[in-house]
């Protein structure tokens, strides 16, 4: 049982180190129009600084999570997530992302505009974990005693491990132009390439674990528990990471960006205000080959158990034992797995406040329901970014309110294309922090419009 548990926790702990759907904060709102500010809104590409801008690299990833603050690890140690399960009054949650863009290239010729990007990403999450459940599972590991812990989750509860690759293909019009004024459309058509999957998901699991000693039993148990996977990753414990990093597979999915930007200008024709809104991440992709997708539906009466210590073997062993005892249903989905992009709709807005300052308000707001076990997720945030700008050199600090770690402050520099940043390196200085972030990268653009 125990080392059943431990897989269960390793699985769940990838959230520590596997380090993607948070935009560049700060960054993709800077008055130097970048690639990254075309995968933000794919009509940003129509108001490149340069006629030729190329991206060679640009690396992002955070960890943040609602519990667990980094004065916490400090004082807990190895007893912080046991800290973690006792202090939650709701559900427990953690997001860990990392994207890449890589390589990538947008040119303006006239009032048309086109580009190319190449992206990576990789998520870990915990979503909405019953801390009731979570510190049983403690329990049932270190501790030999007599307890009995009713559980009554309403919702499904999720960890969920991903990672994949896009290759996009950006267009961009210019629909007005003026002395004054200047509007602008773009999309993005991406093709996906899928990586990996992993999904370990309760729904609505009502029941009593009762211990005693190193007994432990399962019984007035309703729910459903969802588990899908790659055989190879599981079996190799790698999940799709190799020596090269993500093992993506082919083609086997579809994504659309859509959005409008417009542009007001001074008397000598600068931007004092840009502003935007885009739909993102249209679409599904599709993990296929050698995916395992099943669903148990569990149903112990009263006056019955299920003995949760005598489970052994691997994953083929485990699934025997739980359909043997006649409380489990199995249904098994083949074609592999469809998963909903994290679809969501965002706005901002830019602007020169007076002389060299400037800000930048961005909102982000998802679509889909993170609840579900075949949905990838998004946070919702607000971002408020002031900004000095110095002819090439600029400091800009996004300050944040986010639905995971709540708010966060950082700083950032960008000298020409490089630029490297924090969204809560000032607010990490405090022990309540609860999200850690950074990104870095380098673009180049040249030629005269």
């Amino acid at each position: 049982m125990k080392k059943q548990l431990s897989t269960l926790a390793i699985f769940m702990g990838i959230t520590a180190f596997a380090a993607a759907q948070t935009p560049f904060i700060g960054i993709q709102n800077s008055s130097r129009k970048s690639m990254i500010s075309a995968t933000m809104n794919p009509a940003e590409i129509n108001n490149l600084n340069k006629k030729v801008e190329v991206n060679f690299f640009s690396i992002n990833g955070s960890v943040s999570n609602n519990i667990i603050s980094f004065g916490d690890i400090f004082e807990f140690g190895g007893d912080v997530v046991d800290v973690a399960f006792e202090r939650a009054n709701g559900p427990v949650n953690m997001r860990t992302e990392a994207s890449v863009l890589g390589p990538s290239f947008g040119i303006r010729s006239g009032k048309w505009s086109f580009g190319m990007t190449t992206q990576a990403f990789a998520k870990a999450d915990i979503v909405d974990l019953d801390p009731t459940l979570g510190q049983s599972i403690l329990d049932i590991q270190f501790d030999s005693r007599n307890s009995s812990t009713a559980i009554a989750s309403e919702y499904n509860q999720r960890v969920n491990a991903t990672g994949w690759a896009e290759l996009g293909f950006i267009v961009g019009r210019e629909i007005l132009n003026t002395d004054k004024h200047k509007f602008s459309v773009g999309a993005t058509g991406k093709l996906m390439f899928p990586g990996t999957y992993a999904n370990f998901g309760l729904d609505r699991l009502r029941a009593v674990i009762d211990q005693n000693d190193f007994e432990v039993s399962l019984t007035r148990a309703t729910g459903s528990l969802n588990i899908s996977y790659s055989e190879s990753d599981f079996d190799g414990s790698t999940f799709g990471i190799g020596t090269n990093g993500f093992n993506f597979g082919s083609i086997n999915g579809f994504g659309l960006d859509l959005g409008g930007s417009y542009q007001m200008k001074d008397a000598n024709g600068r931007t004092k205000l840009n502003a935007g809104l885009a739909v993102r991440n249209l679409g599904s992709m599709t993990f296929g080959e050698g995916q395992v997708n099943n669903t148990y539906t569990m149903n112990i009466p009263e006056g019955q158990a299920f003995r949760l210590d005598q489970l052994e073997g691997n994953l083929s062993d485990i699934e025997d034992q739980l359909l043997e005892s006649g409380f489990f249903t199995k249904t098994t989905e083949t074609g592999g797995v469809k998963t909903s992009l994290p679809s969501m709709i965002s706005a901002y807005a830019e602007m020169r406040v007076i002389g060299k300052l400037q800000a930048s308000a961005y909102i982000q707001q998802r679509f889909g329901d993170d609840n579900a076990n075949e949905q990838l997720t998004a946070q919702n945030m607000i971002v408020i970014t002031p900004r000095l700008v110095l002819g090439n050199f600029e400091i800009y600090s996004p300050w944040a309110s986010t639905e995971i770690a709540g708010i966060t402050g950082g700083l950032g520099l960008r000298y020409g294309g490089f630029f490297i940043g924090s969204n809560s390196i000032l607010t990490g200085f405090t022990a309540d922090s609860k999200q850690a972030d950074f990104h870095v990268g380098l673009s180049w653009g040249f030629g005269r419009l």
